[in-house]
């Protein structure tokens, strides 16, 4: 009889040590881990100046103490960018916008896989003298929407926005004579292309799985890559200005398209068999070439866009002074005493658990209940 009491006392308190360790567990890992961050946190970096390869601790100047986690724009408004620079803002995952416009490149090349496979970026700005965009200089980039290219690039290199997603339409410097293989490859949104008067031969791979419903060729243009257009199921229509240009293997895979040619060019009969009947052709193009015209004004900067934001706000709160100037006394004191309370309130230092912490208390709670249940094993 007094064994069974001391069996029975042992298993109620296994059971009691189990659920105190489950519900701690619980109690961690279910409630939501949250993290208070500052309501004045600085979110937006700017740097004005640097020496060439010293751009990280510039910016964590700038960033003055603010976690790298909670920077969402980047703004280099002087100096002259070198790969470790370029290495320097890779650093900083969250950033959505990036604004080198006010700066240089080395040798005026953004560099290989400069800012590729970043998760946020969807707004950049290069460097003012860019005149090449490397190899993989922004590839994987999938949400990237808008990229801002100076006049002065001429090259754009292999695979240099493949698998941008988001990227609806790239506004190419008229300037430009080169465009590398598979360099927009895989951009699923791309609608819409023009192609600069310079470029003579359209690289493999280029626009394979691409959203574009219309091309135009002009009559500079004298071959199409291997698989070129491949799987564009929305490419309708092929606009060619001169002779039939010679097709790489597969440039028109799964396209179906129909190509408009003017009456009297060249090559089309052989270019519509290497095509494998993927093409139809008809002689119906009217009129002529238009090559693409020079963008002269170069586009707005975010630093631009910020100063007119700032510049509208300031006239917004003249006409709200104007409008308050004669709002009582108490009314003014009240409102001074909310704004302290409010700003005392956001300036609290953030506060949660991070995520690694609650990790962590969760496989001790775990350890806690499983030594419990062992340490009663034994009758």
């Amino acid at each position: 009889m007094k064994k069974f009491k001391q069996d029975e006392k042992k298993t109620i308190i296994r059971v009691i040590m189990f659920i105190a360790a489950v519900a701690m567990i619980l109690s961690f890992v279910i409630l939501p881990v949250y993290e208070t961050v500052s309501a004045e946190e600085v979110t937006d970096v700017v740097v004005a100046s640097f020496d060439t390869g010293s751009l990280s601790s510039a910016i964590e100047t700038a960033k003055d103490g603010t976690d790298l986690n909670n920077i969402t724009s980047l703004c280099i408004s002087g100096g002259t960018l070198d790969e470790a620079d370029y290495e320097a803002i890779r650093v900083y995952p969250n950033v959505t916008l990036i604004d080198l416009s006010g700066a240089d490149t080395k040798d005026g090349i953004v560099p290989d896989g400069a800012l590729s496979s970043r998760n946020k970026l969807d707004k950049v700005y290069l460097p003012k003298n860019t005149e090449e965009i490397g190899a993989s200089a922004f590839a994987q980039d999938r949400v990237l929407e808008q990229v801002y290219m100076p006049n002065t690039v001429r090259k754009i290199g292999d695979h240099a926005f493949e698998g941008c997603e988001k990227a609806a339409h790239f506004d190419i410097p008229a300037q430009v004579t080169y465009i590398g293989e598979g360099a927009f490859r895989d951009c699923k949104a791309l609608a819409d292309f023009v192609l600069p008067a310079g470029v003579t031969e359209i690289s493999d791979d280029c626009f394979a799985q691409t959203a574009l419903t219309s091309f135009v060729v002009g009559p500079q243009v004298t071959s199409v890559g291997a698989r070129a257009f491949e799987n564009c199921h929305g490419l309708a229509d092929l606009y060619c200005y001169g002779d039939a240009p010679s097709l790489g293997e597969g440039a028109f895979q799964n396209c179906k398209t129909a190509v408009h040619a003017v009456d009297g060019s060249d090559g089309y009969e052989q270019m519509q068999s290497a095509a494998s009947n993927w093409l139809t052709v008809s002689y119906d193009l009217k009129g002529e070439y238009t090559a693409p015209e020079p963008t002269d004004e170069p586009a707005q900067t975010s630093a631009e866009e910020s100063g007119k934001a700032e510049e509208e706000t300031s006239q917004t709160e003249k006409m709200i002074e104007e409008t308050s100037a004669e709002t009582s006394a108490s009314q003014t004191t009240a409102s001074e005493e909310t704004a302290v309370s409010s700003q005392a309130e956001q300036s609290k230092p953030a506060q949660g658990f991070s995520t690694l912490s609650v990790v962590i208390i969760a496989v001790l709670c775990a350890a806690v209940g499983a030594l419990s249940v062992l340490a009663f094993r034994k009758k």
